[in-house]
């Protein structure tokens, strides 16, 4: 009866909730694409094992990402009680995972590319993922690094076709124009 581990959607008006999907560490960025109706989200994992996760909205079952079953982390202290591999034991595979970790923290989503663009905290880094257009894998991958940095936020501005990014350590705010 745990709303720990889960995605869910409010309505505002009657504040009733239902249950999206579950199995998630720590939801970090969402994105939702009403177009695809489609909810993009970016978890930490234990050591190891950020995700990002795509959960198809229109399903009436409730998708379910293996947590605390399966991970591509391990714990803290070197043990590993994770299945890694989610498919093989009833959950949904994560579309992309980081070993070692990146402190993943918040994405967006660009659909005329394809493009899911992932902001860390640990690698201080922007990672771009060009996916196939029905976004079953990952097909090109990108990195930029900012030295000494935390990146908290990230926003797609479609109209100047930039990405606003917030700088954590500075803290700032970084603009990056896109080709």
């Amino acid at each position: 009866n745990s709303l720990q581990g889960k995605i869910i959607s409010i309505d505002k008006t009657n504040k009733k909730f239902e249950i999206i999907s579950k199995g998630h560490r720590n939801p970090q960025g969402l994105f939702y694409s009403k177009e695809n109706n489609l909810i993009i989200n970016a978890e930490h994992g234990p050591k190891g094992g950020d995700e990002i996760n795509l959960n198809y909205y229109n399903s009436r079952k409730i998708a379910n990402f293996g947590w605390p079953i399966a991970s591509y982390g391990t714990e803290y202290n070197g043990e590993d009680p994770f299945k890694k591999s989610h498919k093989k034991h009833g959950f949904i595979e994560p579309l992309k995972y980081y070993v070692p970790s990146i402190g993943i923290s918040e994405l967006t989503y660009i659909k005329k590319n394809n493009m899911i663009i992932v902001s860390s905290l640990r690698a201080g880094s922007i990672y771009l993922l060009k996916a196939k257009d029905d976004l079953s894998n990952i097909v090109a991958e990108d990195r930029i690094y900012f030295q000494n940095q935390r990146i908290r936020d990230i926003k797609y501005d479609k109209r100047n076709n930039a990405l606003i990014m917030l700088f954590e350590m500075l803290p700032s705010i970084g603009i990056i124009k896109l080709k």
